[in-house]
């Protein structure tokens, strides 16, 4: 591994070796500390061969060195699996975003939840470009009070992505409010990496961008 080079081989017999942070082009690695100690082994004095003692040393060091790194491998490997078992488990969920964008792809702009302060008699999406003009709606009738998830299927809109505007209009009359929403979609894959993200509605999101899971079926 890059954080695990080995190095204090000095000259005359090795020096030993230690984990070390040092720049990339002082470091040398296990294998090449080895290679080093055959080397020098080969190449040696016959009259004046290695001491013993320090030579056992070195094998000890590397030896323990190796362990470590074996060490680490495993951690990492067991870190990996862990976040892979992680990403699964948000298959099949249908999660909320912390955005409220909407992408918009063949009239399919996936869903929406919207969370509404009381009941509404009529619910209004409205869908607006880059310049904050409204190019399109889609109207749902009546909601009850709470988070509501909302399908924003066969949207009369070109694909892109839109910014949202939702209205309601008070169940009793008397008025509209405006609730507030964001964009919800059903996990349907992940992508692992060193920055895994979910597939959510077809486009690819991060861990940190999904604010809730929810149980809420979809209207519309």
């Amino acid at each position: 591994m890059a954080n695990n080079a080995l190095t204090g081989v000095g000259s005359g017999a090795a020096q030993g070796v230690q984990l070390t942070s040092k720049n990339k082009n002082e470091q040398i690695g296990k294998d090449e500390f080895l290679k080093l100690l055959v080397t020098q082994l080969k190449n040696q004095d016959p009259e004046a061969p290695m001491d013993s003692k320090e030579f056992a040393v070195q094998l000890a060091q590397f030896t323990q060195v190796e362990k470590l790194i074996s060490i680490d491998d495993k951690l990492s490997a067991q870190n990996t699996a862990a976040s892979l078992g992680s990403m699964a488990g948000y298959l099949g969920q249908q999660v909320v975003l912390n955005s409220s964008d909407v992408a918009v792809k063949s009239g399919q702009g996936g869903q929406l939840q919207i969370d509404l302060a009381r009941n509404a008699g009529e619910v209004t999406v409205q869908f607006m470009n880059s310049k904050g003009a409204v190019v399109g709606e889609k109207k749902f009738g009546a909601l009850e009070a709470g988070k509501q998830i909302v399908s924003l299927s066969d949207v009369g809109v070109p694909d892109g992505s839109y910014a949202v505007k939702v209205t309601a209009t008070n169940a009793m009359g008397g008025g509209t409010f405006n609730p507030t929403a964001a964009t919800a979609g059903i996990v349907s894959g992940f992508v692992p990496g060193a920055t895994p993200t979910l597939l959510v509605g077809g486009r690819e999101v991060g861990l940190s961008e999904i604010r809730e899971v929810a149980l809420a079926n979809p209207v519309g």
